[in-house]
């Protein structure tokens, strides 16, 4: 039987539109910046599901501006969840994924016409191709905690790097050694460098885990998902593979380098997509509309490079 949680969720469906958050946390940074757009053009109000942990903190940031209130779950509702969306109508209940868009109909539309990820989300959503999006807007307290964060750290602000060398879906990964190198270089300039340990093998809605290896020359952190925006800013730098945190980092005003590796032998980098189209499709710059992200593609047979930072540093 269903339990009381999945009652008010099944009642709230009935008087308005849900979405369901699912995926990694681009899609959810994604789709929570579109709400807004979507909930002017239903003309009703949306709720949005998401279970406990990075996902419900996420949300609370768009709270009020991109939907009307926020369910919490521990386990899946339980009421129905479409398939798939091969229409410009969307349904009562949306999962906040790209992936459950109709394949053919997809691909036919980044071929034919070569859109972005934030193109289909606008399509699935029913709105605008110039829809505008909501930034995520921190309480005062999640500044405070990243700059706390940053003095027990001991690294300078304005002079540290975050980097991110790992991702959980591109499917080519650079080796560690070229991170060192590209460590080596950074601080030789001058910088430090702090490690993003969390996405080397878990996501942001496991929390706890034990630090996980970091890469030589690195301080190891594992931020929450409530402070990485204004710790960033703290950092002033960014440097990473193509994930869901360049998505979350996407509007902060620092220096941002978005990484995009390939080797020989792999036919699809991401959902099925080969490397050209997949860079073009999973763009950062394109799909935020921000000139400011530098997107590097770099061959992972290949040492680190430093033109690449000196295209990228003052």
């Amino acid at each position: 039987m269903p339990d009381d949680s999945s009652k008010r969720v099944t009642d709230c469906v009935t008087r308005s539109r849900a979405v369901v958050l699912f995926g990694g946390l681009g899609d959810q940074v994604l789709w929570l910046s579109l709400l807004s757009a979507f909930r002017d053009r239903c003309g009703g109000r949306v709720m949005v599901l998401a279970n406990k942990g990075g996902s419900r903190d996420l949300a609370e940031f768009f709270s009020g501006r991109s939907f009307d209130w926020l369910q919490e779950f521990e386990t899946p509702p339980q009421v129905r969840l479409p398939q798939m969306v091969s229409h410009f109508q969307p349904e009562k209940v949306i999962r906040a994924s790209h992936i459950f868009y109709d394949e053919r109909e997809r691909n036919h539309l980044i071929s034919r016409f070569g859109i972005g990820i934030s193109d289909i989300a606008r399509i699935v959503l029913g709105i605008p191709t110039n829809a505008p999006m909501v930034e995520p807007s921190l309480p005062a307290a999640c500044r405070l905690a990243a700059a706390e964060r940053m003095k027990a750290l001991g690294v300078p602000v304005g002079r540290t790097v975050l980097l991110s060398p790992w991702a959980h879906s591109w499917r080519c990964q650079l080796p560690d050694l070229w991170w060192e190198a590209a460590v080596k270089a950074l601080s030789e300039k001058g910088f430090a460098v702090v490690c993003n340990v969390a996405n080397r093998t878990r996501s942001i809605e496991t929390r706890g885990s034990p630090v996980l290896p970091s890469i030589p020359g690195t301080i190891p952190v594992d931020i929450p998902v409530g402070e990485i925006i204004p710790f960033a800013e703290y950092c002033g730098y960014f440097l990473g593979m193509r994930s869901g945190l360049c998505d979350l980092l996407s509007r902060v005003n620092i220096g941002k380098i978005v990484v995009f590796p390939y080797a020989d032998g792999i036919e699809a980098y991401l959902t099925g997509l080969p490397f050209d189209v997949a860079c073009r499709f999973w763009s950062v710059s394109r799909a935020f509309h921000r000139d400011d992200i530098a997107e590097e593609r770099v061959d992972a047979r290949k040492p680190f490079d430093p033109a690449i930072l000196s295209r990228w540093l003052d």
